[in-house]
């Protein structure tokens, strides 16, 4: 025999009710309230709560959710009952932890599902040594915390949501979830990593990012990447390949290490989108640290797909598909977008026009796949050699070109050397297995006062390509 307890404002129907399960062997303790029912249930609970779903002052759905919140009833089946079959309405009691749903007219099926609720094991939380008493102002003060909470959680959701809407920079995203974290939350670091399929031509798809007091920048860092599982990069590897981004300002709270992380995945559906990690700003992580974090982790996959989806599209339209490297198009607008932001970086400028040598034939005897890996050699040996702040890309056809900052002619001319040997040196391996060497013809020009052109440089490196190659190919000549 289960005790249940019976919740309803009518009278006629918790008496109808009453009978029903009495005759099924159950003890029945019937409430009008809400407010009354879960200073029973709070203080001895039942086995079971059968309550309508609408009743005046405290609902069904309110008092389901504070029976779903408190320790003591977390446990309890709680059944709503309601006098039509809407959809909303089992909306709701789905979303508020009802266990079933079932209408007034379905009484023989409360009974079946009360009977399969009861006579399954169940699992209590031990109780506690020094129980609380609950008394019906203590109901209500419990309901309003935990309609602020809800609140409150439903806010901070809607603002991780709506990062979606500021996707087109992950910097940007991130620093956005960093002042929506820290205006609720006191921490010694938040950091974030992203996984990315891996496109082609990139070797390094995670990410990350780090929130932190700037007296704990390099001490963050290093315990993020430890959380995180994110070596350090190796020196080989160019400063902006997989790097860190870290966000350093007194908005995270200076405090000396505590305890461990709290460390959570994001996904987007069935799909990892990288982990998100808090580091607490006192001796153990408080419950509201929890909360946010958890909040965080299951909103912010949907606004991290937006933003590698925004991030896959750019890369489509600025980059080459065979060779990874920059189109034409990209290639000249991120010159002009660098000299307008700062054109002193930049000069004195030098570019390079290369034109693979006799590379008709090789499509013409050893077929366009063979043709196509040795382009994507060429351009390797290029991304290789390139510093950071150079521009590479594909011209056309077999032609790449070379953009180097802050280099003068003299300069120019022996990184230029260096390109044409490590193109000639390089063995590009072909479809077959078979080995295949190329060479290259090179132009150079180059801008030796702060009154320069990209196009005109252009068309006085493709001039001296043309001249390298009238002069027997695998070779650099100067405009």
């Amino acid at each position: 025999m289960a005790r249940i307890l019976l919740v309803d404002d009518s009278a006629s129907a918790r008496a109808l009710l009453g009978v029903r399960l009495r005759e099924k062997g159950h003890e029945v303790e019937e409430v009008a309230h809400a407010a009354d029912a879960a200073e029973i249930a709070l203080n001895k609970p039942p086995e079971a709560v059968v309550t309508d779903l609408w009743m005046p002052g405290i609902s069904g759905l309110q008092l389901c959710r504070l029976l779903r919140a408190e320790p003591a009833t977390a446990t309890v089946p709680v059944v709503l009952l309601t006098a039509s079959d809407d959809r909303r309405s089992r909306f709701w009691a789905r979303h508020a932890g009802a266990t079933a749903y079932v209408t007034k007219t379905e009484i023989d099926r409360l009974t079946d599902v009360l009977g399969d609720l009861t006579s399954s094991p169940k699992t209590r939380p031990p109780p506690s040594p020094h129980p609380q008493v609950v008394t019906r102002g203590n109901v209500q003060e419990r309901l309003s915390q935990l309609l602020d909470a809800s609140l409150f959680e439903s806010t901070i959701a809607g603002e991780v949501r709506a990062l979606s809407q500021k996707a087109e920079e992950l910097e940007q995203l991130f620093g956005d979830l960093c002042a929506l974290a820290s205006d609720v939350a006191g921490y010694r670091w938040l950091a974030l990593t992203t996984d990315s399929a891996p496109a082609p031509h990139v070797k390094y798809t995670t990410r990350l990012f780090i929130h932190t007091h700037p007296d704990l920048k390099d001490a963050a860092e290093r315990e993020a990447r430890d959380a995180l599982g994110v070596a350090p990069p190796p020196e080989r590897r160019k400063p902006d390949e997989g790097d860190a981004f870290v966000i350093a300002d007194k908005r995270a709270v200076e405090a000396e290490w505590s305890t461990p992380p709290i460390l959570l995945p994001v996904r987007f559906g069935s799909v990892s989108m990288g982990q998100i990690a808090l580091a607490p700003s006192r001796r153990g992580a408080s419950h509201e640290d929890r909360r946010l974090i958890a909040m965080m982790a299951n909103e912010l996959g949907g606004p991290l797909r937006m933003a590698a989806l925004v991030a896959e599209a750019r890369r489509l339209a600025s980059t080459d598909t065979l060779t990874g490297l920059l189109n034409r198009r990209a290639f000249v607008e991120r010159i002009e977008k660098a000299r307008a932001a700062s054109d002193k970086q930049l000069f004195p400028i030098s570019t390079l026009l290369l034109d693979v040598d006799h590379f008709k034939k090789v499509n013409d005897t050893l077929g366009h796949d063979a043709g196509d890996a040795v382009l994507q050699g060429v351009a390797k040996v290029l991304s290789n050699m390139a510093r950071k702040s150079d521009f590479v890309a594909r011209w056309g056809g077999e032609e790449f070109v070379v953009c180097l900052t802050a280099t003068a002619e003299a300069g120019a001319r022996i990184a230029a050397e260096r390109v044409r040997r490590a193109i000639a040196e390089a063995r590009y391996i072909l479809p077959n297995g078979n080995e295949h060497r190329a060479t290259a013809s090179v132009g150079l020009a180059s801008a030796e006062n702060a009154e320069w052109d990209i196009h005109e440089l252009l068309g006085r490196s493709d001039k001296a390509m043309y001249a390298a190659k009238h002069r027997g190919r695998n070779r650099v000549e100067t405009a």
